[in-house]
C-alpha cells in the first residue's frame, strides 16, 4: 500500500509548540480536523489520515546523545469505537522503533486509521503524547519528560442544517492599517445600456456640486445670459435643479442632461456654450473614468459596524472568545473599546505595580493593532510561535497564527452578514462564501502565502463539513498586480469603445499591435509593492475572409506580461507614524524643558534630566539651562538616524515620557496615546485640501497627558504642541524616498529594449496606490528621482495616475475583477452579434500575468550565486489543473542549499528559500561526517510557481519517469507502431521491389531499443515538425503505475527532446485539436514509400488548456503517447528510495528560515 503521508493537514493548525530549554521538540498541530478530505481509497480499502507526530533533536552537536526510553500515546474522548482505531493506528506506528532507541535530527509518525463505515456524526479528541528520554553529553545524563496535545475533532452536517454555498467569490486586502474587501455577486445585475449604481450617485454628486445651489453660474458667462438658459431648462422639466437633485430619481435627473444638452444646441454661437460644453465634458470624463462595478457584478462590502458607510476597516483587532477557533472583534469598535479599556485604570497612588502590570498586560493580550505584521514575523529556533494572554484569570498560549486566522474569519463573516442584511437580502445571492482570493505583499516569502492560504482553507473547511462543496482559497495576485488589474480595467470599463480608441493614442505602435509599459508603486500601511507590466493591445478579429462585419465592431485583446515586480516589508504610512511620533514626543520634551528653563514650570524629573545632559543640548553661556530645540534638532531631519546623539536623544525622551513598554506594560497607555496623535496628524496633514499647514495636538488632552498619565505638575503653563505639514514631510522623506528609489532601480533593471532600436522602451505610466501616496511629497520625490539625468530609462512625467477613492480599494477591486476574468472566458466568435451592430470589444488576459517570473533566484554554491532562474522566464502549466511553474537544470546536490531572490542587479538579495539535504542524508543512514563525498552521485532540480513557492527534487542518476498504463484510449495514445508499420509496409512489397530499394527498410519503428523511423508530424506543411529522429535510442526509463498499485512496471522509452536534449513540447494544435503523426523514412525518394500515417492524437478545441504545453513519449513496446504538461517524474514522499531506488525523484521539504525581526521598524515591537 502507497499513501502519501509526509507533512500536516492543510485544514489543520500548522504552526506548533517547541520548548524553548527542551534538546527534543514534539511538533504535533494544535487542532486537526477528521473529515473526507483526509480519507484516501486504496484498492478498495479507506484510510483515514491522522495528525502527523515529528521528534525534533533540536541539538545540532553530535556528542548530545538522545535516548528515547519510553513514548506513551493516548486517546480519549467520543465515540468509543473510532478512537480506539485511531488508538491503535498509533500503537502500530511505535511498533517500529523497540523501545529504548536514540533520536537523530527528525523521527516521524504518520499513522493511517483503517476505516470499514463512514466517519461518525460527530467526534471529538484529545490526543496525548508523551515521552521520557536521557540526555547524554560528556559522561553527564539526565532524565527528561515532555508532552504535546492534539484536539481532533468532527462534525457533519445534518440535512436540516445543509449549508448554502454563495455562488460568487470573495476577495480580501488584509491590510497592516486598514483592510478592505471586495466580493462577485451572481444577482448584482443592470441592463447593459443603464448606468451602475456606482455611476448614479457620481452624477447626482457631481451635479449637486455645480446645479444643486443658486449660486451655479460659471464664470465666463453672463448674469441674464445664465438665468435665461436654466430657466428654459427648469421650464422644460417641471421642476428647479435643486428639486430634480433631492428626489434622486436617476430618470429625470437623465432627461435633465438631456435638457441642458438640447437648449444648449440653440445657443452654438453664444459666449455660454464653450463653457457650459467644457463643464459638461469634465463631468462626462469623471463619469467614465469610475469603475463600473455593477456592471461586473461586483460589490464593495461595508463592514464596520461604527461605520457603516465606509468600504474600509482597520485591522486592529480585539479578543472576545478564545475556545475553538478565536472570536474578535475588527475595526473602530475595536479601537475604541482600547481607548475605552485603558480609560479604566485605576489612579490610585497605593495600587501594587503588579497589579498595574496584570492590567496592561491583559490589555496587550485582548487588542492587537496591527495582525498582519504576525504574517511575517519569524520564529528564530528554540522560541515559542504564540503569544501569552491572560484571559478570565488564566493565563493562556495563543498561536500568532490563529490571530491571524481570526481576523480573516471575522472579516469572511463580517461580508456574510452585511449581504445578508434586511435591506440587501433581496439585492445579493443567500449562503457563505467558499471562494476567497487573498492578496498579500509582493515580496512575502512562499512559507507566508502559503500559510495565509491554508489558515483561510481551515475556516472554509469547518463551515462546509461533510457537505459536497469543495472550498477554494485562491493567491494568484499579489497586491500590486491586483492594483494594476484594477487601473488597467479602469482605463476602459466605463466606455469600452472610447476607452480602446483613448488608449491606442496613448501607445507605442508596434506593426498590428500596441504596446504600453506601466508600474504601479503601492505604498500603503505597511508595506511597499511593486509590479512593472508591459501591455499589448491586438486586433484579434474573429471573422473570416469574405464575412459580412456590419458596422465594423472590433474585438481587441489586452495582454499584459508582468516584466518585474519587488516591495519591501516594512516601508509605509505606519513607518512614517512612527518616525512622526519620534518627532512628537522628543517636541513634547523639548517643549517642558524649555518652560522649566524659562520657570514657567517646576518639576524634579525635568531638573534632573538637565542636569544630565550632554554639553551639546545646554546654553554655552550657562550649562545650568536647557538649549531650546536642541533635542528636537537631532530627531526632526531627513535622516536622524545619522546624528551621533540620535539614540541618545530618545533615551533622555523617555526618562520624561516613557512608552518602552516591552518590558514594562503600564507604558502602554503612553505610547498608543502618543501614536493616536501622531497618526492623526500625519492623515489631516496628508489632505491635500488643507487650507493650514499645522496640526494642534488637543490641548486638553495633551495636558492631561503630562499632568495625569506622566505625573508633571504643570500649574498654571499651558504646553500648547503643534506639527507642521513639513516636519511630516521631513518624517516621511526617507520612507517615500526608498520606496521610490526601489522603482527607479527595477525600472532600469526591468524595462524591455526596443527590438529596433535597441534602447530601452519608456515608462509610459506610473500608477500611484495606496495611502500614503496621499502625500504632495510622493509626487516631488518622484520628479526629483525619476528625473535624474543619470538614470537609464525614459518616463512620461505627465502619465501619473492616482485615484484618492480607490487609493485602498483597488487591490480588493482589482483581485476580485481578475477572478471575474479567469472564470469566465469570453470567445471572440460569441461577441460577432455585438461587432455587426459597431460596438467594440475588450478582453483582459489576466492569467498572463501570472505566467511570467518577476524576479530571478539563484543558488548560493562556493563564493558565489550561480543562476536558478531567470527574471521574464516564461511559466507553464505541469499539469492542466495545477498552477503554472517553471523547471531548471539538474544541478549537483549540495548538504544545504540556499536559494536567494533578486529584484534587480544593485538589489541585496532575499534569502527566499533553503533546503537541508544533511538532514535527510542522516535519516536515511547515508551521511558521512568524515566523507565529504557522500552526496556525490545525486542530483538536484527545482521548481518555481506563479506564486513564487519553490521546490526541490533530488533522486540519484537519471530521473525516471511515470507514464501511466492507461494505452486504449485513442486520443492518447497511438498503440503498437511496430505492428501499423509491419502492416503497411506488407501492402506496398510490390511499389518497394519495384523501386529497386537498395537498403533493407525496417519492418518496425523500434529494433533493439533503437528507433529506425523519423516520427514527424505536419509533414505536408511548410514547417513540419520532428518528433523523434531515427537512430535515437530509448534512453529514458518509464514506470506504468495503475492507481492503487505499489508496484510498477519498468520499461525503456523516450521522451521527444530538442538538440540540447531538453523536452521539446509540440507545436500548437491545428484548428482540429487533432496533430497527425507519420512515421517517416527519408532513404526512401517516393513520398508514397517513405510515409506512413500512423495515427491522429489530440482533443476537441475547447479541451485544449490554456498555458499547458503537450508533450510525446514512446516506450519500447511502440506506444506513442502525448502528455498534457510536463512528463511527470516517477516519485516518492519516502525519503529512503534515494537509498534503495535509482531514479525515483524524491521532493525536499524547504526547512525554515531564520531571520532577525526588525524591532526599530515595527513600531508595535514595544521599544519605541
Amino acid at each position: 500500500m502507497v499513501i502519501n503521508s509526509t507533512g500536516a493537514s492543510k485544514y489543520s493548525s500548522l504552526n506548533f509548540a517547541k520548548d524553548v530549554d527542551m534538546p527534543v521538540g514534539i511538533k504535533i498541530v494544535n487542532k486537526f480536523l477528521l473529515n473526507q478530505n483526509q480519507i484516501k481509497t486504496v484498492n478498495n480499502t479507506k484510510w483515514l489520515k491522522l495528525p502527523v507526530i515529528d521528534l525534533i533533536h533540536e541539538h545540532d552537536d553530535p556528542a548530545n546523545l538522545i535516548r528515547i526510553d519510553h513514548i506513551n500515546c493516548t486517546i480519549t474522548g467520543n465515540p468509543l469505537e473510532l478512537r480506539d482505531k485511531i488508538q491503535q493506528a498509533y500503537n502500530n506506528s511505535f511498533k517500529n522503533y523497540p523501545i529504548p532507541f536514540y533520536l537523530d535530527s527528525l523521527l516521524r509518525f504518520s499513522p493511517y486509521c483503517k476505516l470499514d463505515r463512514s466517519l461518525p456524526i460527530s467526534a471529538n479528541y484529545f490526543l496525548g503524547f508523551k515521552i521520557d528520554y536521557i540526555e547524554q553529553n560528556s559522561n553527564v545524563s539526565e532524565s527528561h519528560t515532555k508532552s504535546q496535545t492534539c484536539n481532533l475533532f468532527y462534525k457533519k452536517t445534518s440535512k436540516g442544517e445543509k449549508m448554502l454555498s454563495h455562488g460568487g467569490w470573495i476577495a480580501i486586502d488584509f491590510g497592516t492599517s486598514n483592510s478592505t474587501v471586495t466580493f462577485y455577486d451572481p444577482r448584482e445585475a443592470i441592463e447593459p445600456n443603464e448606468l451602475s449604481l456606482e455611476q448614479k450617485d457620481l452624477l447626482f454628486k457631481l451635479f449637486n456640486e455645480w446645479l444643486g445651489s443658486s449660486d451655479s453660474k460659471l464664470p465666463g458667462v453672463g448674469d441674464d445670459e445664465w438665468q435665461e438658459y436654466i430657466e428654459q431648462v427648469e421650464n422644460n422639466l417641471g421642476k428647479s435643479w435643486p428639486e430634480i437633485i433631492d428626489n434622486k430619481n436617476s430618470s429625470l435627473l437623465l432627461e435633465g442632461i438631456r435638457q441642458l444638452e438640447i437648449s444648449l444646441g440653440t445657443r452654438l454661437d453664444d459666449p455660454i456654450y464653450p463653457v457650459v460644453s467644457k463643464k459638461l465634458n469634465e463631468i462626462y470624463r469623471q463619469l467614465f473614468q469610475l469603475p463600473p462595478l455593477q456592471k461586473e457584478r461586483i460589490v464593495l462590502a461595508k463592514i464596520d459596524k461604527n461605520l457603516p458607510q465606509d468600504t474600509q476597516i482597520t485591522s486592529e483587532l480585539e479578543l472576545v472568545g478564545v475556545n475553538g477557533f478565536l472570536e474578535v472583534e475588527m475595526g473602530e469598535i475595536a479601537r475604541n473599546n482600547r481607548l475605552a479599556a485603558m480609560s479604566q485604570e485605576t489612579t490610585d497612588e497605593n495600587q501594587e505595580d503588579e497589579n498595574q502590570e496584570t492590567f496592561w498586560r491583559k490589555i496587550e493580550s485582548k487588542f492587537h493593532h496591527s495582525p498582519k505584521r504576525y504574517l511575517n514575523k519569524t520564529i528564530k529556533k528554540g522560541e515559542e510561535d504564540k503569544i501569552k494572554i491572560y484571559w478570565e484569570g488564566e493565563e493562556k498560549n495563543i498561536e500568532y497564527s490563529e490571530l491571524i486566522q481570526a481576523a480573516m474569519k471575522c472579516l469572511i463573516e463580517l461580508t456574510e452578514n452585511f449581504k445578508d442584511k434586511p435591506e440587501n437580502k433581496q439585492r445579493y445571492d443567500s449562503g457563505k462564501f467558499y471562494r476567497v482570493i487573498v492578496t498579500y505583499p509582493t515580496v512575502s516569502k512562499p512559507e507566508n502565502r502559503r500559510k495565509l492560504e491554508d489558515l483561510v482553507s481551515q475556516i472554509l473547511e469547518q463551515k462546509f463539513t461533510d457537505t459536497d462543496v469543495k472550498v477554494d482559497v485562491k493567491k494568484d495576485f499579489d497586491e500590486a498586480i491586483a492594483a494594476a488589474i484594477f487601473y488597467v480595467w479602469r482605463e476602459f470599463g466605463g466606455n469600452q469603445t472610447i476607452g480602446i480608441e483613448a488608449f491606442k493614442t496613448r501607445c507605442r505602435r508596434s506593426g498590428q499591435k500596441w504596446a504600453q509599459n506601466l508600474m504601479v508603486l503601492d505604498i500603503g500601511g505597511g508595506t511597499t509593492d511593486l509590479a512593472l507590466i508591459r501591455l499589448l493591445l491586438r486586433n484579434d478579429s474573429p471573422f473570416d475572409p469574405g464575412e459580412d462585419r456590419g458596422a465594423g465592431g472590433r474585438y481587441y485583446v489586452l495582454t499584459p506580461e508582468l516584466m518585474g515586480s519587488s516591495g519591501h516589508l516594512f516601508l509605509g504610512g505606519e513607518l512614517i507614524t512612527l518616525r512622526l511620533f519620534r518627532v512628537l514626543k522628543v517636541a513634547i520634551v523639548d517643549n517642558l524643558l524649555t518652560a522649566f528653563t524659562e520657570g514657567k514650570l517646576k518639576d524634579d524629573k525635568l531638573d534632573l534630566l538637565i542636569r544630565g545632559l550632554e554639553p551639546r543640548f545646554l546654553q554655552q553661556d550657562n550649562h545650568n539651562k536647557y538649549r531650546t530645540r536642541s533635542l528636537l534638532e537631532c530627531i526632526d531631519k531627513e535622516n536622524p538616524e545619522n546624528d551621533p546623539f540620535y539614540s541618545t536623544v530618545l533615551n533622555y525622551a523617555e526618562e520624561i515620557l516613557p512608552t518602552r513598554w516591552k518590558e514594562d506594560r503600564k507604558k502602554l497607555q503612553a505610547f498608543y496615546t502618543l501614536w493616536r496623535w501622531a497618526d492623526d496628524a500625519k492623515v489631516e496633514l496628508s489632505k491635500s485640501s488643507v487650507e493650514y499647514d499645522e496640526y494642534e495636538i488637543p490641548p486638553n488632552q495633551l495636558e492631561q497627558f503630562i499632568r495625569v498619565q506622566q505625573a508633571i505638575e504643570l500649574g498654571e503653563y499651558n504646553p500648547g504642541i503643534k506639527l507642521s505639514k513639513q516636519q511630516l514631510e521631513t518624517a516621511a522623506s526617507k520612507v517615500v524616498g526608498e520606496a521610490i528609489n526601489i522603482a527607479k532601480e527595477l525600472l532600469e533593471s526591468r524595462l524591455p529594449k526596443d527590438s529596433l532600436t535597441g534602447k530601452k522602451e519608456p515608462l509610459d505610466w506610473l500608477i500611484l496606490s495606496g495611502q500614503t501616496c496621499h502625500l504632495d511629497l510622493v509626487r516631488r520625490k518622484i520628479n526629483e528621482i525619476f528625473s535624474n539625468t543619470k538614470n537609464d530609462f525614459e518616463w512620461n512625467p505627465a502619465r501619473i495616475t492616482f485615484v484618492p477613492d480607490y487609493a485602498k480599494l483597488a487591490t480588493s477591486i482589482g483581485a476580485c475583477y481578475g477572478m471575474s476574468r479567469q472564470q469566465f472566458t469570453y470567445s471572440p466568435k460569441s461577441a460577432k452579434d455585438k461587432l455587426k451592430e459597431g460596438k467594440s470589444e475588450l478582453y483582459i488576459e489576466v492569467n498572463n500575468l501570472l505566467y511570467t517570473l518577476p524576479c530571478a533566484f539563484l543558488r548560493q554554491v562556493v563564493g558565489s550565486l550561480e543562476p536558478v532562474f531567470q527574471a521574464r522566464q516564461p511559466l507553464y502549466k505541469f499539469n492542466p489543473n495545477e498552477e503554472a511553474k517553471a523547471r531548471s537544470e539538474w544541478f549537483g546536490v549540495l548538504p544545504t542549499t540556499n536559494i536567494y531572490r533578486r529584484d534587480f542587479e544593485s538589489q541585496r538579495e532575499i534569502l527566499w528559500a533553503k533546503f537541508n539535504f544533511e538532514e535527510i542524508a542522516k535519516q536515511i543512514g547515508i551521511f558521512s561526517q568524515n566523507n565529504n563525498q557522500w552526496y556525490e552521485g545525486f542530483q538536484a532540480q527545482f521548481e518555481v510557481n506563479q506564486t513564487l513557492e519553490i521546490e526541490m527534487v533530488v533522486c540519484r542518476g537519471k530521473p525516471h519517469y511515470l507514464v501511466g498504463d492507461q494505452v486504449d484510449d485513442n486520443n492518447s495514445t497511438l498503440t503498437n507502431i511496430n505492428q501499423t508499420i509491419s502492416e503497411e509496409l506488407k501492402t506496398r512489397t510490390e511499389e518497394l521491389e519495384k523501386a529497386n530499394i537498395q537498403e533493407e527498410v525496417p519492418q518496425a519503428m523500434i529494433i533493439d531499443s533503437v528507433l529506425q523511423w523519423d516520427i514527424a508530424i505536419g509533414i505536408n506543411e511548410e514547417s513540419p515538425h520532428l518528433v523523434f529522429k531515427a537512430g535515437e535510442k530509448l534512453d529514458d526509463i518509464f514506470h506504468n503505475e495503475d492507481e492503487g498499485e505499489q508496484t510498477t512496471k519498468e520499461t525503456k522509452g523516450a521522451i521527444s527532446k530538442d538538440e540540447n536534449q531538453k523536452p521539446r513540447p509540440l507545436p500548437p494544435f491545428p484548428r482540429s485539436g487533432r496533430h497527425t503523426f507519420y512515421a517517416y523514412y527519408p532513404s526512401l525518394e517516393s513520398p508514397k514509400l517513405k510515409e506512413i500515417y500512423l495515427g491522429t492524437l489530440g482533443f476537441e478545441e475547447n479541451q485544449i488548456k490554456d498555458n499547458c504545453r503537450y508533450y510525446i513519449t514512446i516506450d519500447d513496446q511502440s506506444n506513442l503517447r502525448i502528455h498534457e504538461g510536463e512528463v511527470p517524474y516517477w516519485i516518492s514522499d519516502q525519503p529512503e528510495v534515494l537509498k534503495e531506488k535509482d531514479g525515483c525523484v524524491l521532493r525536499v521539504k524547504r526547512s525554515p528560515i531564520e531571520e532577525e525581526n526588525n524591532d526599530e521598524q515595527n513600531p508595535f515591537s514595544g521599544v519605541h
